[in-house]
């Protein structure tokens, strides 16, 4: 895991891959990759612009979230501006990216790329997506590391997502996230 002033902790995938992918998270975890038997419902060729502030004025949903979407957030892409504060590759293999509104300092929320060699993400519906947003992802930070984006605003479209209030660094205050992220580019 990395923080904002640590070195990236990137795992390295085993040779072969396996076919269904790497077993990588648990919870809501084929939600999470766009890979349960609803993501083709997601149009990850369209997004919503919103604004961080305004995506935390959901209602809220931190606690007993099924396995499956449960909320019409969650079959949504939305489009957000933020400033990335911190960033940290988790033991799941995702990143964890949390952004704050530039315009409503205070308001925050989790962004999350899906590890494409994990078993959900490989299988998905919206493989191509995913892997275009990890190959942005790699651009943005080139020769640097990861957390060398914190202070960076980004554009970022990700689908809806509601997850366990467990404590994340940059938590929603009505525990949305953006996850999987399907785009991400700088804009400064």
């Amino acid at each position: 895991m990395i923080g904002c002033g640590g070195g990236p902790s990137i795992p390295t995938p085993p040779t072969p891959i396996p076919a269904l992918g790497l077993s990588c998270g648990t919870e809501r975890w084929f939600v999470k990759t766009l890979a349960d038997d609803q993501a083709s419902q997601v149009d990850v060729n369209r997004s919503t612009p919103i604004s961080i502030r305004d995506l935390n004025g959901f209602a809220g949903h931190c606690a007993d979230l099924p396995e499956r979407r449960a909320f019409p957030e969650e079959f949504t892409v939305y489009e957000v501006v933020g400033r990335i504060t911190f960033v940290a590759h988790e033991e799941d293999r995702d990143y964890h990216i949390a952004l704050e509104d530039p315009a409503a300092p205070g308001f925050t929320v989790v962004t999350e790329l899906a590890d494409t060699l994990c078993a959900g993400a490989i299988v998905s519906p919206h493989y191509s997506a995913l892997s275009t947003a990890d190959a942005m992802w790699k651009l943005l930070f080139n020769s640097g590391t990861p957390s060398s984006l914190v202070g960076t605003t980004v554009r970022v479209q990700g689908v809806g997502f509601y997850d366990f209030a467990h404590g994340q660094q940059g938590r929603s205050r009505n525990c949305i996230e953006l996850h999987p992220i399907v785009s991400i580019s700088r804009l400064q």
